[in-house]
């Protein structure tokens, strides 16, 4: 049987409760870690970001309750430096340091480690010290078990969330019906389109841009490209297959996102891009990129922003004094019409759990389930970083507006980004750049939709197998076993 398929709960019954914290006696019952007399002492590790973040989010809280646990927090700032594997580099983290708890970032990570048998099952303990997950949202905890066939291996205090943005001032001033939740990208951009496209410098309005702080970006065939996946990434779609290693852009669906981007962008209704043209080496301070911001700067009547985006206009509000604060509210984002009851926008992120092979599972199951408890959860509400709590008791309302679009959709196994630690990092940015050139090609009337899809299903298989290839002749160097990248077969 795998270690995976043991519960912590019965793992306890043969390990050893508190690393030197034996009683002495191997058939005395396993004492609860509160039972603990002052003198009995134990020292967890636990992976994460970065230490002083974690004592200043938890580790501080923690030692407070609970004393006598000495918590160690080793961190993994670099992971994403210099090309590296983040995968990689967290496995050899994992195996030099030893920790006891683990927090995963990725969930295609976490199902890995959990069904490799790396992780402690928590049904039998959850149910021992009778922890409520009856108030985390059922999503998160469905999405949690579908990660480990059924079983629960970890716990995440918060999960990402995306909601559309809307000035409700705009909308009144200009006689636009209000979004409503669960539109589809076809109504979103509708609404838009109904909004004045003539003003000049400040005065110019927008009925939709993909993301506020796009408005400093000079790149407009980014923004085409990143509007062109979020349409398509609704509908479930990828463009590449990372099991089969193929390129997948050239087909209906992509060309029906295509055709709603070039058609939005031309329309004039969507922001595009500019033509002003930033110094990178004169940074941007903090006050102008708020000034940038077109949602912030009530110059923008819809976008897509995750949770944190309240926090940044909040900040906006107090920093800009000669701004009018934005009169905001917030539905759903956009729904595929075959689907309206779920979003890939909507994901697991900062899952904890307790490392299969730790030596002090008890105390690394108290420090999770401390993480995930109702109690730091209504501390959490207090927190600016702008992350979706778990628990729907503090889900209810931010400056006095509900939450509720942020936990309304259910989370989508249909990822854009779904196994894409399988697609080499070489990849992306030549094959962003190229889509980028072919879509702004077909907005200028240069290219049609299906030129522009070939080119880009034909030179981005050139680029998948080149990055391949460069990718498992770097992994050979360093002396890891892997087979050298074949063409895909289309």
């Amino acid at each position: 049987m795998k270690r995976s398929r043991i519960g912590l709960t019965a793992g306890l019954a043969v390990a050893v409760l508190i690393a030197g914290c034996n009683s002495g006696g191997g058939d005395k019952p396993s004492k609860t870690l509160k039972e603990l007399g002052k003198d009995e002492k134990a020292s967890i590790k636990v992976v994460y970001w970065d230490k002083s973040y974690f004592f200043q989010q938890y580790g501080n809280l923690f030692s407070a309750k609970f004393p006598n646990i000495d918590v160690q927090v080793v961190s993994m700032q670099g992971f994403y430096s210099d090309g590296k594997d983040p995968d990689e580099e967290f496995k050899k983290l994992v195996e030099e340091e030893k920790p006891d708890v683990l927090m995963f970032q990725s969930p295609e990570m976490f199902e890995k480690w959990a069904n490799d048998g790396k992780l402690y099952q928590l049904d039998d303990v959850i149910r021992q010290d009778k922890f409520d997950i009856e108030n985390i949202l059922p999503s998160v905890v469905e999405q949690i078990k579908a990660k480990g066939n059924g079983n629960i291996y970890g716990l995440t205090p918060s999960f990402y969330g995306q909601a559309l943005f809307y000035n409700k001032d705009l909308f009144e001033k200009h006689g636009v019906p209000l979004p409503k939740n669960k539109m589809t990208w076809n109504e979103v951009l509708d609404l838009a389109k109904r909004f004045p496209k003539d003003g000049q410098g400040d005065n110019r309005i927008y009925g939709f841009a993909e993301n506020a702080s796009y408005a400093f970006m000079d790149d407009k065939k980014q923004i085409a490209f990143q509007m062109m996946n979020s349409i398509g990434g609704t509908s479930g779609l990828s463009f590449v297959d990372p099991d089969k290693g193929a390129v997948t852009i050239q087909s209906d669906g992509w060309k029906e996102a295509l055709l709603a981007t070039v058609e939005a962008l031309k329309s004039g209704a969507v922001f595009a891009g500019n033509d002003e043209k930033f110094d990178p080496n004169k940074p941007m301070s903090m006050e102008d990129h708020m000034k940038k911001d077109l949602f912030a700067n009530g110059r923008l009547a819809m976008t897509v922003g995750g949770s944190y985006m309240i926090s940044s206009l909040q900040r906006t509000k107090e920093t800009l004094k000669d701004v009018t604060p934005v009169n905001w509210d917030i539905v759903t984002v956009p729904v595929d019409p075959k689907n309206p009851e779920v979003s890939n926008s909507v994901s697991l992120s900062g899952l904890f759990a307790v490392n299969a092979n730790s030596s002090n599972p008890r105390a690394a199951w108290e420090l999770v389930k401390y993480i995930n408890s109702d109690e730091m959860a209504r501390l959490l509400t207090k927190s600016e970083d702008g992350a979706m709590l778990s628990r729907t008791a503090y889900a209810k309302e931010r400056e006095g507006r509900s939450m509720e679009p942020f936990y309304m959709l259910k989370m989508s196994e249909n990822s854009l980004y779904k196994n894409y630690s399988k697609i080499p990092s070489g990849f992306y940015q030549p094959f962003n750049e190229l889509a980028g050139t072919e879509i702004q090609s077909v907005i200028e009337g240069k290219k049609s939709v299906d030129d522009a899809l070939k080119t880009m299903q034909e030179k981005g298989q050139e680029f998948y197998i080149k990055a391949k290839q460069e990718q498992d002749a770097k992994n050979a160097k360093e002396g890891k076993d892997q087979k050298p990248a074949e063409p895909a077969k289309n």
